[in-house]
Order: structure tokens, then C-alpha cells, then sequence
């Protein structure tokens, strides 16, 4: 792996943060009984960025899921994904 691809994950992980850390904040604010319940928080600031990313990460693996998914299925298919 280069190196340029290794820290590119950071930059990523920068970004999820700054988008999703104040809204995070605001919500903490207003309802501070979310510092005692850490999965609702983490729920909550993962939903902050999959609003961001989601489409981008989903329109990324369509060529995978149509490799992998199209030749061994047929009729209704149910495609679960990462849960957005």
C-alpha cells in the first residue's frame, strides 16, 4: 500500500468529524441525557455522516454489488447493506 493511500483515511476521518461533531454537540446540548446513553450518541453522530457520505460510498460499490450480486440472483432480491 503507498503511503499516500494509507493517510488518505485520515483525511476522510478529518471530514466525518468536522461535519459531524457539532451538529453532535447541538444535540448534546439540547438534550444532555445523551452523554449517559453512548449508543444513542453514537447512532446519532453516524447518522450525521452517512447523511454526507452514504450516496458516495453507495454509488462507489455499485460495479462490486452488480459483479457479485447479478450473476447468482434472480427474482425479488433483497440487497442489505450497512444499515443507512
Amino acid at each position: 500500500m503507498r503511503l499516500a493511500a494509507a493517510f488518505g483515511l485520515f483525511t476522510y476521518l478529518r471530514f466525518a468529524i468536522g461535519i459531524a461533531l457539532w451538529p453532535t454537540v447541538l444535540a448534546v446540548w439540547r438534550s444532555p441525557s445523551l452523554l449517559f446513553r453512548p449508543q444513542a450518541l453514537s447512532r446519532l453522530f453516524m447518522s450525521y455522516v452517512w447523511d454526507v457520505f452514504g450516496n458516495g460510498v453507495d454509488e462507489a460499490g455499485r460495479d462490486t454489488k452488480q459483479v457479485l450480486i447479478t450473476p447468482h440472483a434472480y427474482g425479488v432480491v433483497l440487497d442489505l447493506g450497512a444499515g443507512r
